[in-house]
């Protein structure tokens, strides 16, 4: 009691990696605790905070991931809070490296599917877009530091589409990325400073490259998630998968039957999907895929900073 009634213990509390961490927690617990009713302006209170808050954190560092949709995270704001002096170090690296606003998650729609593509650009990508032209459908593209001007070019493309361009890894080296959290704020930094420098846009949105947790990040993956979100940033997993990943690409036909029989699972999806130059059979499955979810009642939209993200959640 006497350290919750001292304000030295709350400002150094309030803006730490463990208060995120509890802020993160919350939202799942509410998203098991009260599924049915959407989440009006999130509260964290802390009257019994020392007590709860451990117990919370033990439940949070215990526990393996599923997937889970964020639908009831409706009207959910996170603000960026400055640091307290004793904060952890790489929250004070790249002082420019945060979302142009804050988090304001609100747009939850039923039978909506998000295309994204990760990887890219690639010598796919004017292949993709085309297609999505063609049936008026706009994506989400979670693009790789690249290093020449054709491919800033077609990031361009994607931008001036009306597509959304995220984050998603500068070298895709997995054990560097996720060596430690400095290291990965280092890797995405430049790749939120290229976007920026070659599409003249600022990246709100990122997917992890694996997902908000694999077998790279085990052990950071929570103090990652807690300093994306004090940034601004919302991590994008995906719900279907286009099993597009093996090493040799699926046949078009397999693409479609998966995405379809996963779709037909979910209220609304995001589908993963790869724009890489060996990923033609992606291509070729995409106008069927389009066809066949409009067909089974779908509609189409990009990722927005507002769109209520589907995240990997805990569980025992």
């Amino acid at each position: 009691m006497k350290k919750l009634l001292d304000r030295s213990w709350w400002h150094s509390y309030i803006g730490s990696v463990r208060f995120y961490k509890h802020l993160i927690l919350t939202v799942l617990l509410l998203l098991i605790t009260v599924p049915w009713f959407f989440v009006a302006g999130l509260a964290v209170k802390y009257s019994n905070a020392e007590k709860d808050a451990a117990r919370l954190e033990s439940l949070l560092d215990s526990q393996l991931m599923t997937v889970t949709d964020a639908e009831t995270m409706s009207k959910t704001h996170i603000h960026a809070i400055t640091p307290p002096s004793e904060a952890p170090s790489y929250q004070t690296l790249y002082p420019d490296f945060y979302a142009p606003q804050e988090l304001n998650l609100l747009d939850y729609s039923d039978k909506t599917i998000y295309l994204t593509f990760d990887d890219g650009p690639s010598p796919r990508t004017p292949e993709i877009l085309k297609i999505l032209e063609e049936n008026n459908v706009k994506a989400t593209f979670f693009v790789v530091g690249q290093h020449d001007e054709q491919s800033y070019q077609w990031m361009r493309d994607i931008v001036n589409a009306g597509h959304t361009i995220g984050m998603h890894t500068y070298t895709h080296q997995y054990k560097t990325i996720y060596a430690s959290v400095e290291s990965y704020l280092e890797d995405m930094y430049k790749m939120f400073s290229q976007i920026k420098e070659v599409t003249g846009v600022t990246p709100t949105v990122f997917r992890f490259p694996g997902g908000s947790i694999n077998a790279y990040n085990t052990g950071i993956n929570q103090e990652i998630i807690a300093e994306m979100l004090r940034r601004g940033f919302v991590p994008y997993d995906w719900n279907i998968s286009s099993e597009d990943a093996a090493s040799t690409p699926p046949a078009a036909s397999h693409i479609v039957s998966s995405v379809l029989t996963q779709a037909n699972r979910v209220n609304r999806g995001v589908v993963l999907m790869h724009d890489s130059d060996y990923k033609y059979t992606t291509v070729e499955a995409l106008p069927e895929m389009i066809r066949q979810l409009k067909e089974a009642g779908f509609v189409f939209d990009a990722i927005h900073p507002e769109t209520q993200p589907v995240i990997f959640s805990y569980q025992n």
